[in-house]
């Protein structure tokens, strides 16, 4: 959807510059009319053509540095544009230089921060770009600026989390389909072409491996076809369509192992984000609504969703949450002690610690619960593809030894 920069005056004749995504620009004059709004100019905003020389995106660590360095800067009294400036010049990344030249540009033409950071919010997301407006806003953009560091090495130290519990089971089923693949297209053929030519009865076994390994190898097109085409539109589906999408993430949360560390991880990152927006005094209402937006669940994403409409009605954090019918017993006992005591971000941030660390337990211990299952599996079927490959040696030495006793 494309983004319009406009200059309108309001009814006390106040001047209002400001920008908004719509789906055409005949839309946007038709939603301004009805804030009775006169339109002094529109335009639709344009994104550097640059930005898209650059195959990499920005890496949360570059972020991670970037706050960092940003917020030291501005404490030591290092102007704005100054600091991006000098940030600019020893970033490596083509893309992220590109782009803080680009911000500092808008900078110095009387542009704050944020606005800069929202001209590009297909690389920074609304969480991040709420939280350095809400540091303009107080006054304090180097707290704000050193908490959303902190929270982006949180985040990025739990999807690496995430990452490292799915990367060895990935590279076992991986491995598995590769095995089977080679001894079904050649290892199998072989062995048949060997065995025809004795023309004796093989096993029953032998049978059924040489049945499925011909019907793989004279139909390997067809099969590479369907199978293409079956997970392309199974992509689409779970990854495009809002029904898909809901179905996967419900399976997500729900299936065996994994649904365990799926579900903590998610919780740890709505507590994680709510505390952050929460401590730098972002409403609730808004607040919520970004976390909804960050979650990366739509099944997170709609309870939160639903959060946000109780809270709305007059609910409390905590009976909300408990409505919401998602969330554990320790999260909503920890929410209630910290809106009681008045230190609810606090308390936000100690359950994510918490349900990050039951990911990182998991994680540890992954390695020694599925390996045995994935090692017997990967035995058991190989173990089927020798024996039923060399089970017709031994029935055809017997036929021989048969054949010189007469």
């Amino acid at each position: 959807m494309p983004t319009f920069s406009y200059i309108a005056k309001d009814t006390g004749g106040n001047s209002i510059k400001a920008h908004e995504s719509a789906p055409s620009e005949h839309e946007l004059k038709i939603r301004l009319a009805r804030k009775n709004l006169t339109i002094i100019s529109i335009s639709e905003m344009k994104k550097p053509e640059k930005i898209h020389l650059f195959g990499s995106g920005i890496k949360t660590a570059e972020l991670v540095i970037f706050c960092k360095q940003l917020a030291t800067m501005i404490r030591g009294g290092v102007p704005l544009l100054r600091a991006i400036d000098c940030i600019a010049d020893e970033v490596k990344n083509p893309l992220f230089k590109s782009v803080l030249s680009e911000i500092g540009r808008h900078v110095k033409s009387g542009e704050s921060l944020s606005s800069g950071f929202r001209k590009f919010s297909n690389l920074f997301s609304p969480l991040f770009i709420s939280i350095v407006e809400a540091g303009e806003k107080v006054g304090s953009l180097d707290i704000m600026l050193d908490r959303l560091s902190a929270y982006l090495q949180a985040r990025d130290r739990l999807n690496k989390k995430i990452i490292t519990a799915l990367t060895y089971p990935s590279f076992v089923v991986a491995f598995f389909v590769v095995a089977v693949a080679v001894m079904t297209l050649f290892l199998v053929p072989k062995f048949k072409t060997i065995y025809s030519g004795f023309g004796a009865q093989l096993p029953v076994l032998t049978r059924v491996v040489f049945s499925f390994s011909d019907t793989v190898v004279n139909n390997i097109w067809p099969v590479i076809i369907i199978t293409s085409v079956a997970l392309f539109f199974a992509h689409r589906y779970f990854f495009k369509s809002v029904r898909g999408i809901k179905i996967r993430d419900t399976i997500a949360i729900k299936m065996p192992v994994f649904g365990v560390v799926v579900m903590n991880a998610a919780l740890s990152k709505f507590a994680r984000t709510l505390a952050t927006l929460l401590s730098q005094d972002i409403p609730v209402a808004t607040a919520l609504e970004l976390v909804s937006k960050s979650s990366g669940n739509v099944v997170i994403e709609e309870s939160i969703d639903k959060i946000k409409a109780l809270i709305m009605d007059g609910e409390n954090i905590p009976e909300a949450l408990k409505k919401a019918q998602i969330f554990p017993p320790l999260m909503i006992q920890m929410t209630t002690v910290g809106v009681e005591s008045g230190s609810l971000p606090e308390l936000l941030d100690k359950t994510a610690d918490f349900y990050e660390d039951r990911v990182g337990d998991f994680v540890a211990s992954l390695t020694t619960m599925i390996e045995p299952v994935l090692i017997v599996s990967l035995g058991i079927v190989i173990g089927i593809f020798i024996i039923a490959m060399y089970m017709p040696i031994f029935s055809l030495s017997q036929t021989v030894v048969g054949a010189r006793i007469k």
